[in-house]
């Protein structure tokens, strides 16, 4: 188990299925036939870029303002606007990561389209072949990135919360609100929402797992 647990919503461990194990009952589902390969801890869901990805329930994350998402992910090849997860009903109104935009990580979030994004950049994109974990959090107006334990990015001007997207229908990993986008290349593992921000200690403890 993770050593951060209070203020779990889901918690993803990919062990051969896509239940949650956090308690709340909010199994996702597996779509178009992703495998399980060795993961970061125990086993993790495989993405083969080509159409698979992973649902979450309908209003997962509904009503949350401050929030965390943390994951483990080994990419197998990166492609540009690939996510890593987009919660959304539409290209209108989302909250994503992707791993690349073409210079670096990003999280964004809007509801008003790509053009009123709120946007936490990193400092470049996230390597492949190898474990990354990487962390979104959000408390007040301060939005914070993390790869392997290290702040990457922060924006202190996010108005935009989980709360203010509704009760989104498009809860993915590894697929864009976006049809043209590619589909995610590459493992999951260890895919945690929380409803609070998590620190930055807490983070770093999330990565230093035996």
């Amino acid at each position: 188990a993770t050593q951060a647990s209070s203020g779990l919503v889901a918690q993803y461990h990919f062990d051969g299925d896509a239940n949650d194990s956090s308690g709340s009952g909010l199994n996702a589902t597996l779509n178009n036939g992703p495998t399980f390969l060795t993961g970061r801890v125990g086993q993790a869901v495989n993405l083969s870029g080509s159409s698979q990805y992973v649902s979450m329930p309908t209003g997962i994350i509904n009503g949350l303002t401050d929030f965390t998402v943390s994951s483990w992910v080994k990419l197998t090849a990166l492609s540009t606007w690939a996510r890593l997860f987009d919660f959304g009903s539409s290209t209108s109104v989302y909250m994503c990561l992707v791993p690349s935009n073409g210079s670096n990580i990003r999280f964004a979030i809007t509801t008003g389209s790509w053009s009123a994004e709120q946007q936490i950049n990193g400092t470049s994109p996230l390597s492949t072949g190898v474990w990354h974990h990487v962390a979104v959090t959000h408390s007040g107006n301060v939005g914070t990135l993390y790869v392997d334990g290290v702040q990457v990015g922060q924006n202190s001007s996010m108005t935009l919360s989980p709360s203010s997207l509704g009760n989104t229908s498009n809860n993915w990993i590894g697929r864009s609100q976006y049809s043209g986008d590619a589909y995610l290349n590459g493992q999951i593992d260890e895919f945690c929402i929380y409803n609070r921000a998590l620190s930055a200690s807490e983070i770093l403890a999330l990565y230093q797992i035996p």
